[in-house]
């Protein structure tokens, strides 16, 4: 099967700079262009050497990853490739090579040498700091020279990424916007999800989707912060669940609740798209172990399948009001989110109200990128309803 690359970013083939910074809206196709690229390359020439990062490995194990090897399998090259999941390193049979980590394997990256390709997929994750440490990586002398690609969403326009290449233009970069228009291959149902976002919200759909740089007011959530979890002795924990396939992930948390100080610790989180139930119920035992999950009832045959897999799961209860008087519970309390959870930390920070054409505010939330939120609340149906805060009916 002949590997067909995205006319959208023909450019960026063909560029020689040190720097390209390939962002936009979602749905654009850029993860999957430079997967792509990337895949080409080591067939091409046996000096490529790849570093893949992400903001933790859990996460481009998640993605970036698994779309290589997916590429990989669909395309018949499993005989050019030896891939290794353990070390999650990639080796083509000429010699070219993938490493991929994330910034939380300080010794793995201590390790890398030899490098003459650095993918930063989430750039916006990433801190100025981490970037110049990356960049740092890449020198001394080879026939390929040196580049580094940065695919991402654009987020703040406070964002150092913005200050960098855009504002002040570092030399030696190329720069290319993409939106979910610029590719063909797009379900035309989450096209009509992302379109839906004009009416619902036009200052959301022009940053999320036409990939603009702006500030997203009016947020939900400001009564959080991240921390290092990792060491912690939390007892009293609540899970939760929100079904996803395709374009909308399956996503799960595991939080502490700390009643006394009214203070939620979210400590884990599950975020992958295209899992069965039989995938998914693996990675849930594996982060809540034999303790109860409670999942979006709007899948009572997923709900049978992971009491039939060997998980604890029970349906939530939602009803009529649910969104708006969870968000109000969640409201009252103080969230801590583990610096790892970092998909539960860019739902909270884009978490918005919705707005009219005119700017009003709607008592409603943009019903987008809010996959752990659902899932955070109904992982505390049970202590709502202890508070006697369960004011819907069902």
């Amino acid at each position: 099967m002949e590997i067909r690359l995205n006319k959208a970013f023909k450019n960026a083939k063909a560029s020689t700079a040190r720097y390209r910074v390939l962002y936009g809206g979602a749905g654009s196709g850029k993860s999957y262009y430079m997967a792509q690229e990337t895949i080409l390359n080591m067939i091409s020439n046996k000096e490529y050497s790849y570093m893949i990062i992400r903001k933790t490995g859990k996460s481009i194990r998640n993605s970036v990853f698994m779309l290589l090897t997916d590429i990989i399998k669909s395309n018949n090259f499993n005989n050019l490739f030896s891939i290794n999941k353990t070390e999650m390193t990639i080796t083509c049979v000429n010699g070219a090579k993938i490493i991929t980590s994330g910034l939380d394997d300080v010794e793995k990256l201590k390790s890398v040498a030899g490098i003459n390709r650095i993918w930063i997929e989430e750039a916006s994750e990433i801190s100025e700091q981490d970037f110049n440490q990356l960049d740092l990586r890449l020198r001394g002398k080879n026939n390929l020279g040196y580049q580094m690609t940065m695919t991402f969403n654009p987020i703040s326009e406070l964002h150092w990424l913005k200050r960098l290449f855009f504002d002040l233009g570092v030399a030696d970069s190329f720069v290319l916007k993409t939106t979910y228009l610029d590719n063909s291959h797009l379900d035309a149902k989450y096209i009509e999800a992302l379109e839906r976002l004009k009416d619902q919200d036009y200052q959301y759909y022009r940053i999320y989707c036409l990939g603009d740089w702006g500030s997203l007011g009016n947020l939900i959530f400001t009564n959080w912060e991240k921390a290092d979890l990792s060491s912690n002795n939390f007892d009293n924990f609540f899970n939760g669940g929100d079904w996803g396939f395709a374009d909308d992930p399956f996503a799960a948390v595991r939080v502490h609740h700390d009643k006394m100080r009214k203070t939620i610790y979210i400590t884990d989180e599950i975020y992958q798209t295209a899992l069965h139930n039989d995938e998914s119920s693996e990675l849930v035992k594996a982060m809540i172990g034999p303790e109860m999950i409670t999942m979006d009832s709007a899948e009572p045959k997923s709900i049978a399948d992971y009491k039939r897999l060997g998980v604890k799961a029970k349906a939530a209860k939602k009803g009529q009001g649910s969104v708006e008087h969870g968000i109000k519970w969640l409201q009252g309390c103080k969230i801590i989110v583990d610096e790892r959870c970092i998909n539960t930390i860019k739902e909270l920070t884009s978490y918005k109200w919705r707005e009219d054409k005119n700017g009003n505010v709607i008592a409603k939330p943009v019903d987008m990128n809010n996959h752990i939120i659902d899932a955070l609340r109904y992982a505390l149906e049970p202590e709502m309803e202890n508070k006697g805060q369960w004011g819907w009916t069902k």
